[in-house]
């Protein structure tokens, strides 16, 4: 599965998902020289130093196991005041 995240300094990678739980995810960052966990942290999750970043987009292959780790993805849109708000 292909992502993109969005770190909180506005900077956007991509990455594949290698592994998932439902609080953890192991990454491979396109250019990245290692393997990154990302936690969930009160709902939120963060980087391996703890900064917050969002998953921007998930670009999965049907039937491959998702189902697990998002039962059910609430879409997300950003405002021009940039406040997160679930639809």
């Amino acid at each position: 599965m292909e992502m993109i995240l969005r770190y909180q300094t506005g900077l956007r990678a991509e990455a594949v998902l290698l592994a998932a739980g439902a609080d953890r995810m192991r990454i491979a960052v396109r250019d990245g020289a290692d393997t990154v966990e990302l936690r969930l942290v009160f709902g939120r999750w963060v980087s391996e130093d703890g900064g917050p970043l969002e998953i921007e987009s998930l670009i999965s292959i049907p039937n491959t196991g998702i189902e697990h780790f998002c039962p059910d993805p609430a879409p997300m849109t950003r405002t021009a005041g940039n406040t997160m708000w679930t639809i």
